[in-house]
């Protein structure tokens, strides 16, 4: 079967790394770590496994970071390798191992692609499993698969970046009835979202501001207005088209993240800027509530700057390593910093399954209209056009790309 697959012996992540300094166009081909061609299909596991047929398998921004080497090494024992890219899919079950009992052949579905402790068969699961924190499992490398967190991360399961690939029964969603596939390919990282809201649900009233937009900062927007619609949100973006993408999606206020605008983001939070003898201005007051979904320093040097004392900062960005970040104004501000990983979750709201479930359940429902996310499909050929399109969030006005199979 076609798939894309990620691999990283030492002498080719060099080659790579060293070539993609060059251009970006050597991430990827015949000599790379990342390379599309014929593979064989993943075999079943166990028997309560599934096989699937990809419909769509969307591109995240960690995959992207992970093409062009950008991801931090502390999270290379939670994969392994070969694996076949792509965690956020949508497909048609065509197979089921004999112990499958929950899943038919023939269903429209998509995959949690969490490999906790049920996927890999660790009896008894860990507590965080069992508590329904299914992203801190404990168990990441052990059990019947290969390490990894994720289906599109794992060696022999396959990914959505792939003509098909594998998962547990309990990690199937079937995909509601009138719900489109280019909306159920936003389940995933729309899950993610859910899941940050959920953990750090903002009260009414409550000043929130969500730096950022691409797909992860508007899904989060999306998020708190379906489940904290009397919140007041401000959105930092940067391009046109994620700016008028955050205002459908709820947010009152959208700051342009262009040029020196730290006395707008403060305008629109209610921050007073203090002048210190040298530095950027200091923030007083501000909002209660900041998600950052974005990496890097500057997002999280702005985060601390205009969130108010005693507030909270949710990290939704893929960070590492923050060069020259001052953090004065997390302990002189007493502010709470917590980070946000996937959709495990206790369940909320009546959603039995947690952040995952609710996720398609809130997208069925139209509460939350994301579909329109979903800017560009490619073939899975033309890998080297679309990953160029992911990355060209101005020249292309792209915010979700998938590729179509």
């Amino acid at each position: 079967m076609k798939a894309i697959r990620f691999a990283a012996p030492i002498p080719t992540y060099i080659a790579t790394l060293a070539a993609g300094k060059i251009s970006k166009r050597f991430h990827t081909g015949a000599l790379a770590c990342t390379r599309f061609g014929d593979i064989d299909r993943p075999a079943l596991p166990t028997e309560h496994w599934v096989r699937i047929r990809t419909i769509l398998g969307g591109i995240c921004g960690s995959d992207l970071n992970v093409i062009s080497l950008g991801a931090s090494p502390s999270t290379s024992p939670f994969s392994s390798f070969p694996f076949v890219l792509g965690h956020e899919n949508v497909g048609e079950v065509i197979a089921i191992g004999s112990e499958v009992t929950e899943v038919k052949v023939g269903e429209r579905v998509t995959a949690n692609p969490l490999l906790c402790c049920e996927p890999r068969g660790i009896v008894p699961r860990c507590e965080p499993c069992e508590q329904g924190h299914h992203s801190r499992c404990a168990h990441f490398t052990d059990g019947d698969i290969a390490p990894g967190m994720l289906i599109g991360t794992t060696r022999g399961l396959g990914g959505s970046w792939g003509e098909e690939f594998v998962a547990h029964e309990s990690q199937v969603v079937p995909i509601p009835t009138g719900m489109s596939d280019e909306a159920a390919v936003l389940v995933e990282p729309f899950a993610c979202s859910v899941h940050a809201v959920r953990e750090n649900l903002p009260a009414a009233g409550e000043r929130v501001l969500v730096i950022g937009a691409g797909s992860i900062g508007l899904l989060t927007i999306a998020a708190i207005r379906a489940l904290a619609p009397a919140a007041r949100v401000t959105a930092l973006a940067r391009y046109h088209a994620q700016s008028a993408h955050a205002a459908r999606l709820g947010a009152a206020v959208v700051v342009p993240a262009r040029g020196d605008y730290t006395a707008a983001l403060a305008e629109a939070g209610g921050t007073r800027l203090l002048k210190p003898i040298i530095g950027k201005p200091v923030g007083v007051g501000g909002f209660d509530r900041t998600f950052v979904c974005i990496g890097g320093t500057r997002g999280m040097d702005d985060s601390m700057r205009v969130t108010r004392a005693g507030g909270t900062i949710v990290l939704l960005g893929n960070s590492s390593t923050m060069n020259g970040l001052d953090w004065t104004p997390l302990w002189l501000k007493e502010l709470t910093v917590r980070g946000s990983l996937c959709y495990g979750s206790p369940a909320h709201g009546g959603a039995e399954r947690g952040a995952f479930a609710e996720s398609a359940a809130l997208i069925a429902s139209g509460r939350a209209p994301v579909a329109e996310l979903l800017t560009h499909t490619f073939a899975l050929g033309e890998y080297r056009r679309a990953l160029d399109v992911a990355r060209n969030k101005r020249g292309a006005e792209s915010i979700k790309v998938a590729f179509r199979f």
